[in-house]
């Protein structure tokens, strides 16, 4: 059977070290395809993502993967644990998959299994000494540290454990231990600035100048000038603005371009997508918070939302403010911005503990959304259409019809979130934003 590798995403934008990764990781494997499961409208950082769905696989598609499938929102906007959770079982499911792929800072997947081991076993030292601090008061992630360390972990790899692509790696690896898994974990040595380095210049010493290094086939090992997505993002929704104000399509500068392959700059100097920012959210949100109010819900019944931060929240939910500076009247040692911005994003979303909790009581029921593929890749249809043990969605009105109980449920509720973000579409670019919706958008196929 055909080699198949596993990339699991949100493509926040494409950018060049994604490419690098694909290239990689194709090189390493000889994989024949490359399959992505890429994060729908709403991303796990507690945000909307920064292009629709359809542009974003486009831009997969574009950059070397032969096939996209959607992430259901309820795993896409969930903690690591379940977005890695609901991800890996999906491909686990399609009953297909040879090798999943993820970034690390080491490229050593080592240190990250001896992680993932205890992660997934929880003896009862790391348990023990779990609870206590958990109860003190310390955020889950520092808790986690130290019962790790409790279990006489080396120091070295607490660091790496510690790290930001590893934290995630280390859930897909816990993931697969979890579900008995058969697929083979590739790690890939991340390559250029750090996660959440907002620099947009990677390092480019002892580089040449050559204007076609992001093409296809031409990034090499030693390329170190990889910005992180989060900086190509903050330029992008800042150059955003400025077009806003002047009524246009946004331009992209040179020095964002040079972060994305070239393959994909038609799409940004056409009639370029349009972005959504976290604040575009703040409408919806406020109303919703007035809507919970109203109707008597406790804030606490939505995911992410604890009996602590419930009470903050209550102290200014009648007061209008926008989405970054709800989160930061909110935010405090022991709640971090991502996990404030994630339950906000579920009041938003009306995603709810008990659907969380559905979600993974029922990992095995789910189902595959395909978003878009390759014509060269037809084969890879016929591949999953014979192995795969959860149904394959590929026409959205088709989808009431072949899925039932959890699944149907992750689709409704997943229909529901990725019509919020065409409203967000419409409120702030009113007739430029695309007329389709879930049930009318067309099916990428290049």
């Amino acid at each position: 059977m055909a080699k198949i590798a596993g990339i699991i995403a949100e493509y926040n934008p494409f950018h060049l070290g994604h490419q690098y990764q694909m290239e990689t990781l194709r090189r390493q494997t000889r994989a024949d395809y490359i399959v992505v499961m890429m994060s729908g409208n709403f991303v796990q950082r507690g945000e909307p993502a920064l292009f629709e769905t359809d542009a974003r696989v486009r831009m997969a598609l574009l950059g070397g993967a032969d096939l996209g499938l959607e992430l259901p929102a309820l795993f896409s906007t969930g903690s690591a644990e379940d977005f890695a959770r609901g991800a890996v079982s999906l491909l686990e499911g399609l009953g297909c998959i040879s090798f999943l792929s993820f970034g690390s800072e080491s490229g050593d997947v080592e240190p990250l299994w001896k992680v993932a081991e205890i992660l997934a076993m929880e003896p009862p030292a790391f348990s023990k000494a779990l609870a206590p601090l958990l109860s003190a008061g310390l955020p889950f992630p520092k808790a986690r540290a130290q019962a790790l360390a409790a279990c006489g972990l080396e120091e070295e790899v607490l660091k790496e454990a510690a790290k930001p692509n590893n934290l995630l790696g280390i859930e897909y690896l816990k993931a697969l231990l979890l579900l008995r898994s058969s697929i083979t974990p590739v790690v890939i040595q991340r390559k250029g600035r750090g996660y959440h380095d907002q620099c947009l210049e990677g390092n480019t010493a002892g580089l040449s100048p050559d204007p076609d290094r992001n093409k296809p086939g031409s990034i090499q090992k030693e390329d170190f000038s990889f910005a992180s997505a989060s900086a190509i993002r903050s330029a992008i929704l800042e150059a955003s603005q400025r077009a806003k104000g002047a009524g246009n399509f946004l331009p992209l500068s040179r020095e964002i371009l040079a972060q994305i392959p070239s393959a994909l700059h038609p799409l940004y100097t056409g009639r370029c997508p349009l972005p959504i920012a976290p604040d575009d959210c703040s409408s919806i949100l406020n109303y919703q918070l007035l809507t919970c109010i109203r109707q008597g819900w406790a804030f606490r019944e939505f995911s992410d939302i604890s009996p602590e931060l419930e009470g903050r929240l209550m102290q200014n939910a009648l007061i209008p403010q926008s989405f970054s500076q709800r989160i930061m009247a909110l935010k405090t040692k022991q709640y971090t911005y991502t996990r404030i911005s994630r339950g906000l994003l579920h009041i938003l979303l009306d995603i709810r503990r008990e659907d969380m909790a559905r979600c993974r009581r029922n990992l095995d029921y789910g189902y595959a959304r395909l978003l878009g593929w390759r014509r060269s890749s037809a084969p890879l249809l016929t591949i999953l259409k014979e192995h795969s043990a959860i149904p394959l969605v590929s026409k959205a009105s088709d989808a009431p019809h072949i899925l039932e109980g959890n699944a149907l449920s992750l689709w409704h509720q997943h229909v529901s979130c990725s019509h919020i973000y065409h409203i967000l579409m419409e409120q702030r670019y009113g007739g430029m934003a695309p007329k389709w919706n879930e049930y009318s958008r067309p099916m990428v196929i290049l």
